[in-house]
Formats: structure tokens, sequence, C-alpha cells
């Protein structure tokens, strides 16, 4: 029996942002630099092939070739972006995990770089890997298997298989997410990077964890959906029509005139806001139930089954 409540836990995040405002407000202006920075770095290293790209996308016409050497000016880019995703991820994710589990400790907005933020770095290295490697084996087995059935010649027997593996592949992923999902919470709360400590905590409680973070993630695209209204009507409104709304929703890479206009700037700016308050709905959840669960004597060798 569930020891929490989905649907308030799932609200955790509106209630943050109702109780730090400021540090809200301070997380979002330091995302905006961040955003700013991150776009002036991508059009210096690959402005012209970020926008080659995205065209090639869109045409159907492409040829392999063509995408590949495209990519491969993209490569510098792809493996910055990947630190720097990690570097954000393991601040904002200690961050999260300090106002909810140690909410006292408000100190430079509860952001800092230390010893927590490298340990949820090397959390979320071995939690990605360890997903990517669950989710391979299991895209080789179905493979395996619906090898079998069409050289067996069941084409309806096949195509069964082939739905039903796919469904298997998917709701394992999303169990196997679900079951790790203490793994930041514990690694921050330990001192300690954890992961199968999560696996034994969310013992007896993934339905109740799953209904959580749906709610939360359907929250996170309700409140995406109205900044982005309010952010394309203002637009229109500056700009003077619809028509001015191309580059709030598919920027200009191609260059920094071309990147930082009004709209552009506009663009950031929103999307920094838009960022905090993603991450707060979506993350705070997990440490709540965490710090919940943990008050409620819930110990990794004694959950119930």
């Amino acid at each position: 029996m569930s020891k929490f409540s989905a649907s308030d836990a799932a609200f955790v995040g509106f209630r943050l942002v109702r109780e730090h405002p400021r540090t809200v407000a301070v997380w979002a202006v330091l995302m905006t630099v961040l955003s700013l920075v991150m776009s002036t770095v991508t059009i210096k290293l690959a402005g012209p092939q970020m926008n080659a790209f995205m065209a090639m996308s869109a045409d159907n016409n492409a040829s392999p070739e063509e995408m590949l050497a495209v990519m491969g000016g993209l490569a510098p880019l792809l493996g910055l972006s990947l630190v720097y995703s990690v570097a954000l991820y393991s601040v904002m994710l200690a961050a999260v995990n300090r106002i909810v589990l140690r909410p006292d400790d408000s100190r430079s907005a509860y952001l800092r770089l230390g010893a927590d933020e490298l340990r949820q770095a090397g959390m979320l290295i071995l939690v990605n890997l360890m997903m990517i490697g669950v989710y391979f084996l299991l895209a080789i087995v179905y493979g395996v298997l619906l090898a079998i059935a069409i050289a067996a010649g069941g084409g309806a027997i096949s195509g069964v298989i082939g739905v039903v593996g796919f469904a298997a592949v998917v709701c394992a992923m999303v169990y196997l997410a679900v079951r790790l999902s203490f793994a930041s919470a514990v690694t921050f709360d330990t001192g300690k990077v954890s992961i199968m400590k999560s696996w034994a905590l969310t013992k007896g409680q993934s339905g109740a964890l799953l209904g959580a973070y749906l709610l939360a993630i359907v929250m996170a695209v309700i409140v995406y959906l109205l900044v982005m209204t309010i952010v394309a009507a203002v637009a229109a409104i500056v700009s003077g029509g619809i028509g001015g709304l191309s580059g709030l929703f598919e920027p200009d890479m191609s260059s920094l005139e071309a990147f930082f206009t009004p709209i552009g700037i506009a663009r950031a700016a929103f999307s920094g806001v838009i960022s905090v308050l993603t991450t707060l709905i979506v993350f705070s959840p997990a440490p709540e139930i965490y710090k919940i669960l943990k008050r409620g004597g819930v110990e990794p060798a004694g959950a119930a089954v």
C-alpha cells in the first residue's frame, strides 16, 4: 500500500514556486544567461551546419551521405552539448534535492558547485549507461524474436510479436526509470553515488510513483503551453502579426545578428522561465516522495513487496 499521495506529490513543484519566488527568479535569470551563452557558442561553432541539418531534416529527398556529412560538422557541438547537459542537470538536480530535503540551506539560492554536484554527475552517467545497456539488450531480444517469427513465415504472428514486443520494451524502460527515480535523492541525501538503493526503496511503490510522475509531466506540459501561448501573443503584437512568429519557434542560427533579434532575446528569456518551472514540476516529486517514505520508516532492507 502506498504511503504517499501521488496527486499531492505531483504538485510539489507548484508549492516550491509559491514558497521560493526569489529562488525561482534567480534560477530563471541564470538559465536565460546560460541559454544565450550556449546559443552564442552554438552559432560560433556550427551555426551554418545547424541550419543545414534542420533544412535537410525537413527535406525527404536528402541523401544519407549528405546527412552524415552535415552531422560530421556537428560533432564538436554534440560533444560540448553532452558535457553541458550533464553539468547543468547535475547542478539543477542537486538544487532541487537541496530545496526539498534541506530547505534551510538556502545560501546562493540553493545553487552550488561542489561535491554534491559531482556526485549527481556520476549518478546521471551511471543511470543513463544502465538505461542504454538495458535498452540495447531488450532491443536485441526483440529483434531476435521478430526475426524468428518472420522466418517462420507467419505474417500475422510476426505482426503481433512486433506490436507486443515494442510495447513490452517501452513498458520495461518506463518501469526501470521509475524504479531508479530515487537515485538522485538517495545520492544527495547519503553523500554517496547510489543507484540500487533506489531499486529497494521503490519496491512496491511503482504504480503510485508512475501516477505521480505522469501527472507532474502533464502539469509541466500545460505550463509550457500556457507560457508559450503568452509569448506567442506578445511576439505577434510586437512583430505586427503572425508572420513574425517564425523566428520564435524556428530561430535562425546562421549568425549572431540573425539570432539576437528582439524576438530571439525574448525567446531566450522565456525559455529560462519555462526551464525552471518545468524542472521544478518534473523533478521535485521524486525527492519529496523519498522524504515522505523515509520519514515513514521505509528502509531499503524492509521495503514492502
